[in-house]
């Protein structure tokens, strides 16, 4: 399995350092009660609070209980000046004893990086997907070698064993966390269709629980970029997961922002996702439960309607609550790096996308704009990357612009290394987005003929 310093730097590497891709605040996290239950002389202790302070997060402990079965935790953002405050509860201690033996890191270790975990979840959700192989990964065997019936004797054999209890793992995180499965594997695709069909639920758990297969011979990193496309992800959400060695190093050198797991076995690939925090989460969200199926609903009416009839209902976001939550997790489609640094003046909206059966599926975007007698200026705009190309932008595109009340508008617009969408957005509608050298803004213009095209492009109502 290795030490716990090298389980520790999975952690750091593709957890906490990414999360500082996206943010570089400084923070002060007091943890109470855990002072007298380990020794200060730990190396993987040691470790773990030197590179958490190289990180600007510093751990500091408070109180000297004898027993706790939860935690206080007071996070303090010295940068902005904020505190937020939170309890962990101690659950389960069996296993966190027994993930404490596996990897060598101290009890009170493992406890750190999940309430660090849950820090940084509640500030960025990082990992939104696991793209899976199928040979020797999913099950024991090589499909285009040994065929179908093999492998499914291997399944019903103790080999399987391993592999179905993994299967059982991502599983669960598909249907209680919402993240994504998918599978990209060197075979040929209807191969693949046809032998989950014909495995049972019992051999196979991810049956009916895969939201994407992509299989065929080209590069994984080139179908991985694919699936996450149509996932309306970017690739560095991505956890991945193949047992060859030439396979993942192929990915990590051309996809260097995905997350390639190195593992042996199926015990140690669970303990490395478990230990990494990649998809832990801060609370049990129906949510973010409903996602995948929300997803499957927006396919499958893009499939019938490019332009979906769905209602956009709009609400008053008076402290800005909503609004900043969607914009510090947003990435592809968001304005500007504005995400709760706003005038007394501002206003923010949040809109929610509803079918036409009365089903909510959720908060698709968020707009924060001040306005004075002359000008209508919006701090920032995004949009949740769920509802991508199906006529969201066109729809919001008019409805600022209806809201502006012919005033001069204005957005800010800060290209990054992920908004992408937004790039895309003002590539499209050129005509319409122009650079204000005099407010070093973007205007939004619209004549009549632009109005109309814009409104060829979308089938969405206001509520």
């Amino acid at each position: 399995m290795g030490g716990g310093i090298s389980i520790l730097n999975i952690f750091f590497n593709n957890f906490v350092k990414k999360f500082r891709k996206f943010n570089n605040d400084e923070f002060l996290i007091k943890i109470s009660g855990l002072k007298n239950f380990f020794n200060e002389n730990d190396k993987s202790l040691t470790f773990l609070f030197d590179k958490l302070k190289d990180n600007n997060l510093t751990i500091e402990f408070e109180g000297y209980e004898e027993s706790i079965n939860e935690i206080n935790v007071t996070c303090n953002n010295i940068t902005k000046n904020s505190t937020f405050k939170f309890k962990y509860q101690i659950q389960n201690l069996p296993t966190l004893i027994e993930l404490s033996s596996k990897t060598d890191i101290h009890l009170v270790g493992i406890i750190i990086t999940k309430i660090i975990a849950q820090i940084i979840n509640k500030l960025k959700v990082l990992y939104k997907a696991i793209i899976l192989d199928l040979d020797d990964t999913l099950w024991k065997g090589t499909l285009s070698e040994d065929g179908i019936e093999k492998i499914r004797e291997n399944m019903f054999s103790e080999m399987g064993i391993p592999f179905i209890e993994f299967m059982k793992f991502v599983r669960t995180l598909g249907s209680d966390l919402g993240i994504f499965i998918a599978i990209c594997s060197r075979n040929d695709s209807k191969l693949v269709e046809a032998i989950i069909y014909k495995l049972e639920n019992n051999i196979f758990p991810l049956k009916n629980h895969i939201d994407l297969i992509i299989a065929n011979n080209n590069d994984k990193s080139e179908n991985i970029r694919i699936i996450a496309e149509k996932l309306s992800i970017l690739p560095s959400s991505v956890v991945f997961i193949d047992d060859n060695q030439i396979v993942r190093d192929e990915v990590k050198r051309k996809l260097p922002e995905v997350f390639v797991l190195e593992w042996s076995n199926h015990n140690e690939l669970i303990t490395k996702l478990i230990t990494s925090c990649v998809f832990e989460r801060n609370e049990l969200s129906l949510n973010s439960q409903n996602r995948r199926n929300q997803f499957t609903i927006i396919q499958a009416e893009r499939i019938q309607n490019s332009l979906p009839k769905l209602f956009i209902k709009t609400n008053n976001d008076e402290r800005h609550c909503k609004s900043i939550e969607l914009f510090s997790k947003s990435n592809q489609f968001k304005f500007s790096l504005k995400d709760d640094n706003f005038s007394d003046d501002a206003c923010s909206l949040y809109f929610e996308i509803i079918r036409e059966n009365g089903e909510n599926l959720g908060i698709c975007s968020a707009i924060t704009y001040s306005q004075s007698l002359n000008r209508f200026h919006i701090h920032n705009w995004a949009l949740s990357c769920r509802y991508f190309e199906m006529g969201l932008e066109e729809y919001f595109l008019l409805y600022i612009y209806r809201l502006a009340n012919q005033k001069k508008l204005l957005i800010d617009y800060t290209e990054t290394n992920y908004n992408q969408k937004v790039s895309e957005l003002l590539n499209k509608y050129s005509d319409v987005f122009k650079y204000n050298c005099e407010y070093n803004q973007f205007e939004i213009i619209l004549t009549n003929d632009s109005v109309y095209k814009i409104n060829q492009n979308t089938n969405l109502e206001n509520l």
